[in-house]
């Protein structure tokens, strides 16, 4: 059984898949703290089983919310004490979108209205073989993503985009890539740098 929690500033989505089941939750709501665990708990309920079926957690870990992601976070380490044998697989929401297609693709995201002027930016190359980071996230101005046309997950703004809609398959096929390459990061590793690295440029 694997446990997939996408978020996106007021976005949850969770899918509990066991097998050929796959059980659903999606909520947007700003307040996630005061409903995640109900929503945990009603979702196994619904699968019949418990946390000790679950093989893996993967998780959205930034960029996004500070406060949100640092719920997740401390969700994620404490059941990572009480169940030491589920692995845990931080995912940044670029690399899911970039996982996505094929080729090298510029992949943005941005928040509310408020922020449009700044974006977070990476450039990704995938191939049946090979994932590649071309360009670390970094903030980047408006004038140099509207040149982009870029994968694009956020408020829209008033350029060409190809707008991202997250998919249980996404998270899926990045998890068990990162898993048979080895490549699953330390999980403390991304919440405060992005918040951190998005103020001060802002």
């Amino acid at each position: 059984m694997k446990l997939f929690i996408f978020h996106f500033y007021q976005e949850t989505i969770l899918w509990l898949q066991d097998e050929d089941k796959t059980f659903e939750r999606k909520v947007n709501e700003r307040a996630i703290s005061s409903i995640f665990y109900n929503l945990i708990e009603d979702i196994l309920k619904e699968s019949k089983k418990d946390y000790s079926y679950i093989e893996y957690i993967a998780f959205i870990n930034g960029p996004g919310s500070f406060t949100s992601l640092r719920f997740f976070l401390t969700f994620i380490k404490a059941l990572s004490v009480s169940y030491p044998e589920i692995k845990m697989i931080p995912l940044n929401i670029l690399e899911v979108m970039a996982f996505s297609l094929d080729g090298e693709n510029d992949i943005v995201m941005g928040g509310s209205r408020k922020f449009l002027k700044y974006f977070h930016h990476a450039k990704y190359f995938k191939s049946n073989t090979e994932f590649t980071l071309i360009k670390e996230i970094e903030v980047t101005p408006y004038d140099k993503v509207s040149k982009l046309n870029p994968l694009y997950i956020g408020v829209e703004p008033d350029f060409d985009i190809k707008s991202y809609t997250p998919t249980l398959n996404d998270m899926k096929n990045i998890s068990e890539y990162k898993i048979k390459n080895k490549l699953i990061e330390d999980i403390i590793s991304l919440t405060p740098y992005y918040y951190k690295s998005f103020r001060e440029t802002i």
